[in-house]
């Protein structure tokens, strides 16, 4: 039976888990991250436009804030999940779903709140942030997590993949192996998104699998279609 590694928070590889479980497909999980509520008011609410690039910033966001049901500004949201959750807490017609931070950004025009993690920004992204008039709300702090390097070896050579769902949780993994990070090679890799697969590669590893879109099934699909 294929043996898989997830990396996520531990929630998050529980959901995961039922997944890729009912493709017969094994899971260890051994998360990279963890994430920590920050406390934050904002003094002023005049944006045009608000960006939630995860289903933690909706949900610290309306723990500490509300938008008035008449607002009139533009809701973006990177991923359905996202989507999901921010329609838990607040319903509107002007709200628009992307694949990813990158196929938003360029639509973005006027005074923007971006409510993310204190993890920091990828050159390319800052870039795409640079002329635009956004204020970036650190919301909540991602740590990596870190064990020690017997504990993951011992996993890491059990197993026949590694699933990615961000830029943090692979970077987690790598600080991790140390000098051990040409393990990686021999280990089919598995991104939820580009943003993601774009980390992987930069470090020069490659990337089996990244489904079109965002989707956990898309990867067990998939993982199922190549056995073992």
């Amino acid at each position: 039976m294929y043996k898989l590694l997830l990396t996520r928070e531990e929630e998050k590889n529980l959901e995961s888990q039922k997944i890729f479980s009912s493709y017969n497909i094994n899971t260890i999980s051994l998360p990279m991250i963890e994430t920590i509520p920050k406390e934050f008011e904002l003094k002023s609410f005049d944006f045009d436009n608000i960006i939630f690039s995860s289903r933690k910033a909706v949900e610290i966001f309306f723990k500490n804030l509300y938008i008035c049901k008449n607002a009139n500004m533009n809701i973006y949201i990177v991923g359905e999940k996202t989507k999901e959750s921010f329609l838990k807490f607040y319903n509107t017609k002007k709200l628009i779903t992307r694949d990813s931070i990158k196929e938003i950004l360029p639509i973005v025009s006027g005074k923007t709140l971006w409510i993310r993690t204190d993890f920091e920004l990828p050159e390319d992204i800052k870039n795409m942030v640079k002329n635009k008039d956004i204020f970036i709300l650190e919301a909540y702090k991602t740590k990596h997590k870190v064990y020690d390097i017997e504990k993951v070896l011992e996993v890491v050579n059990t197993i026949n993949g590694i699933f990615f769902a961000s830029p943090s949780a692979f970077l987690g993994l790598l600080k991790n192996l140390q000098n051990y990070k040409y393990i990686l090679n021999e280990k089919d890799i598995f991104a939820i998104g580009n943003t993601t697969a774009d980390a992987i590669k930069n470090e020069g590893f490659k990337v089996t699998y990244v489904p079109q879109k965002p989707n956990i099934e898309s990867i067990a699909k998939y993982i199922s279609s190549i056995g073992t």
